[in-house]
């Protein structure tokens, strides 16, 4: 569905699978079923790709369906007392306008790396944001624990799930998080596997970076952090969209951290289908006084390549937001 080209010249394209298409498919059929006002943007449908899903597989899609459609539905009411019964906080229990509501959905993050045979850091994201800012995330693993040593028979028990936000805290079925690196230097940062901007080099210098991972998934970089063998993430270039980072940065703020563009700007999540890219990068930390602390050493480490991303018009970006800036604006 496209691709770029890396700093030698390759031409990385950019995968897309039928995993995605019938993934993406189903969660947009149950989330309309429960949630019928409310906003959800999908990676594959926004792109257009889930018109030729249907085309092709209809019946296929009916059938996996058709479960979704016979699940028993839970009023507004029924859903606020499983809340509360579940221990979320008070000030999360009270309801929100549909309106107000948006739903990013990726069904396969980290494509790329699964058409090549890479399996544990596929991840499934969905992150739900209220008034432009995300207030939970979930990330399903579904092959977390896979040994590629091993066929499919000998595997033990996979998957996780994460879920969370701010003010209900990381959660999930089979979280953990245990190990903690230590303070910066190094600082553990998570890369892309294929390198396509001049300024990933000299920030990893400026940061001292020792890479924690270098692979395409950033769901995967999300709960590297969260689990703490990671530091943060950098994406120095407009790669990612709204459905990547939605997700990351509801966990990462409840666990102290945080996500905003190459320079220390947060993003605004609010429905606008002409800004759903991240036009002007991303970075995710675990620890919002370090998160401080980088975005304001890549500021100052890119301003002599150029404007970018200050060159950029990207209303999604929230002017003066800067995390580093003694002037940022709350939000």
């Amino acid at each position: 569905k496209g691709g770029g080209a890396t700093l030698d010249g390759r031409f990385v394209a950019d995968a897309q699978t039928e995993a995605d298409r019938r993934v993406e498919a189903a969660l947009l059929k149950a989330l309309a079923g429960a949630f019928p006002d409310v906003t959800v943007v999908g990676e594959e449908s926004s792109e257009g790709a889930l018109d030729i899903e249907v085309a092709q597989g209809e019946e296929a899609a009916e059938r996996e369906n058709a479960a979704v459609r016979q699940a028993p539905r839970r009023s507004a009411e029924g859903a606020l007392a499983a809340s509360a019964a579940a221990g979320w906080p008070e000030a999360l229990l009270s309801p929100v306008e549909a309106p107000r509501v948006v739903v990013y959905v990726d069904p396969l993050d980290g494509t790329n790396e699964y058409a090549a045979g890479e399996r544990e850091a596929i991840t499934v994201l969905m992150g739900v944001a209220v008034d432009g800012r995300p207030v939970a995330g979930v990330i399903h693993q579904p092959f977390f624990g896979y040994d590629a040593s091993k066929g499919a028979e000998q595997q033990g028990a996979l998957g996780r799930t994460v879920w969370g936000g701010p003010g209900a805290g990381v959660r999930g079925n089979g979280v953990v998080m245990e190990a903690t690196v230590a303070d910066p230097p190094p600082l553990r940062a998570c890369l892309q596997r294929n390198l396509r901007d001049k300024r990933q080099e000299p920030c990893c210098a400026a940061l001292q970076v020792e890479p924690a991972c270098k692979i395409s998934a950033t769901g995967y970089h999300w709960l590297r952090i969260l689990e703490g063998s990671a530091h943060c993430n950098l994406m120095l270039r407009k790669a990612s969209k709204k459905w990547d980072s939605c997700a990351g940065e509801a966990l990462l703020v409840a666990a102290g951290g945080g996500v905003t563009d190459t320079c220390g700007r947060l993003y605004d999540y609010s429905h606008r289908p002409h800004a759903v890219q991240n036009l002007c990068g991303l970075v995710g930390f675990a620890d919002w006084e370090l998160g401080k602390r980088v975005t304001r050493t890549i500021a100052e480490t890119i301003a002599p390549l150029g404007e970018y991303p200050y060159d950029v018009e990207d209303d999604s970006v929230l002017p003066g937001t800067e995390i580093h800036a003694e002037s940022a604006i709350p939000v």
